[in-house]
């Protein structure tokens, strides 16, 4: 974790303040409605999967080999190619119909215990009586990101170290057929933006509750 510096209404906090109980059975899923939409969360991202990896290490030592069952749900987008943020394999980018029930059936499906949403956009529609009751049975924790990486009113910050940083390059780098030279360009100010001294990516997240969640589908 030294490589991530978290945040809770201004006071330092851990991994049990943005998932509380987390453990390697713990599955995260997030949201996005643009291939590289993600993105504006990719510290939260890195911090789930570094949290996989330790509750790995303290289970079986260095004798493991695992990827988490970490999954993208696209709202009617494909998803882009975040393998250098050790989502992988592809088959955990899930595109689905944009409307909230088909979201939420993709969710319910992969079992996500933990969940990330874009705080704007819902697709919106009714979720049926069964698929909600499945969910909220289910998912322990949620958090609302913004993909421009800073959430109104955000609670919670989370800062990933230039290593990080450097893994999101890549995912920039590694999408031309998804991203124009426009986007990408626009893309990398954006990600710039975020850098204050010393040299770290600030993201902002508003933590909220399963419910709530599943309203901003």
């Amino acid at each position: 974790m030294a490589s991530f510096a978290i945040e809770v209404d201004g006071s330092a906090g851990g991994i049990a303040d943005v998932w509380p109980g987390f453990d390697s059975r713990d599955r995260f899923g997030l949201v996005l409605r643009e291939p590289v939409g993600a993105l504006g969360a990719s510290a939260l991202i890195a911090l789930s999967v570094t949290a996989f990896y330790d509750a790995q290490r303290a289970l079986y030592g260095d004798d493991y080999f695992r990827y988490a069952d970490f999954y993208l749900f696209g709202a009617g987008c494909e998803v882009a190619d975040y393998g250098e943020l050790d989502l992988w394999p592809g088959h955990k980018y899930v595109r689905c119909e944009p409307t909230a029930e088909s979201l939420l059936r993709a969710i319910n499906d992969r079992a996500i215990t933990r969940l990330a949403v874009p705080e704007r956009g819902a697709c919106g529609g009714e979720i049926e009586r069964q698929t909600r009751a499945s969910a909220l049975e289910r998912i322990t924790s949620a958090v609302a990101y913004s993909e421009t990486g800073r959430s109104a009113g955000g609670d919670l910050s989370i800062r990933g170290d230039r290593v990080v940083e450097s893994y999101v390059e890549v995912v920039l780098f590694a999408n031309p057929a998804l991203i124009d030279e426009a986007r990408e360009a626009e893309l990398k100010a954006w990600r710039a933006s975020l850098f204050d001294a010393p040299k770290s990516a600030r993201e902002t997240y508003r933590r909220v509750t399963p419910l709530e969640a599943l309203a901003l589908l």
